[in-house]
């Protein structure tokens, strides 16, 4: 980072409150925490008010990622915390709330900032390092981290200070923010079923599988990480599906065409031979047709193609609820049984019975044009 010219560029305190408290005794690395909920912070612009989504986990190693977003899409931020294990004891470091200090950047184009590449401390600040810090349990007062020593503690109504030194010396605009939300530790997620799980880890694909037409291509000239999210090329036509198979779930991903709109889907219950048009039920993506669902291979009670062909399909049954070009839309998608519906930016738009096949992969299809995706999550409905 060389300027702050245009670039609105914030650092915010985030409480982390873990739903179950037993698990601050019990747990060991590797696990997650995610949550969401709404909270103030501070820039050299004022204090903001955002609804925000958030992600923490923890490796074997103790590496920490966290990332976390605004609804509307306006502020994101990923971010790896580089720290030595032997820097802190398991489990007792995790009490059931942390203050966490993150950077968030609006502008989506803009590169990471490379002062996301300090260690995590315990109740000590390093000039511009990146670090986490205890919240104070059952009171209403928060450590706010400001520019070397001292540091402050605020309480929760009080007037936040910011302060705004030289890029150069890496140091940012600070605030205090208290997210209300349950966060929940996961030990495991593969074997916790009742859990919230992110499909996508925010910086590659671990987990997920590519498959284009052209085995000529290289897959990762057409899938990538970009930013914390996925950034697809759409050509060749393919699809990028997960390793592991699933059924009975909800799952909520977002999705944004960045140039103009065309054409993608959510391919669920996946299987059979690796095509192009693999065995499947599709959610549409397709612009103004999201929340049409086509089967192929497979078939459902409320099917409006000819009977006895490989294509099924049913359209959405609302106006569509899509968001403007560039705009990031929400796909809530839920399997259970025989039965799927769909609902887009809090909208129900489909829902289709009798489907006959309930378990398979989960996939998103490269389908002509640009489309990026982000926060995927899968919640276990058994």
């Amino acid at each position: 980072m060389t300027h702050l010219t245009k670039k609105f560029v914030l650092v915010f305190v985030a409480a982390v409150m873990m739903a179950m408290p037993c698990m601050a005794q019990d747990v060991e690395p590797p696990f997650t925490w995610e949550g969401e909920g709404s909270g103030s912070f501070i820039s050299q612009y004022g204090t903001e008010e955002a609804d925000l989504q958030f992600v923490l986990s923890i490796d074997e190693q103790g590496m920490f990622e966290g990332q976390t977003s605004t609804d509307d899409g306006s502020a994101k931020i990923q971010h790896v915390f580089y720290t030595e294990k032997k820097e802190y004891e398991f489990p007792g470091f995790f009490s059931r709330n942390l203050v966490v200090v993150m950077m968030i950047n609006e502008y989506g184009d803009s590169p990471m900032l490379s002062v996301l590449n300090g260690r995590v401390l315990v109740d000590k600040f390093l000039y511009g390092e990146v670090m986490l810090t205890r919240y104070e349990e059952g009171s209403d007062t928060a450590k706010a981290l400001g520019v070397g020593n001292p540091v402050v503690t605020l309480m929760e109504d009080d007037e936040l200070p910011y302060s705004l030194k030289s890029a150069l010396k890496k140091c940012l605009p600070f605030g205090v923010v208290k997210i209300e939300g349950d966060f929940k530790a996961v030990a495991d997620s593969e074997s916790q079923d009742s859990e919230t799980v992110a499909l996508f880890n925010g910086r590659d694909l671990e987990g997920w599988h590519i498959y284009l037409e052209d085995s000529n291509a290289d897959p990762k000239n057409v899938w990538k990480v970009q930013d914390g999210e996925i950034f697809c090329t759409g050509k060749p036509t393919g699809f990028l599906r997960t390793k592991q198979e699933y059924s009975d779930y909800k799952l909520v991903l977002e999705w944004r065409w960045p140039e103009k709109p065309g054409n993608s889907g959510v391919l669920l219950h996946m299987g059979g031979e690796e095509k192009i048009w693999p065995l499947c039920m599709e959610a549409q993506l397709m612009h103004k047709r999201a929340g049409d669902f086509v089967g192929m291979g497979y078939t459902f009670n409320e099917n409006k193609a000819k009977k006895g062909g490989f294509i099924s399909y049913t359209p959405h049954m609302s106006d569509p609820s899509e968001k403007e070009l560039g705009e990031w839309n929400k796909y809530e998608i839920i399997c259970k049984g025989d039965t799927i519906e769909a609902t887009i930016n809090g909208q129900l738009q489909n829902k289709v019975t009798g489907v006959n096949i309930s378990k398979g992969y989960i996939g998103l299809q490269s389908e002509g044009v640009p489309i990026m995706f982000r926060n995927i999550k899968l919640t276990s409905l058994r």
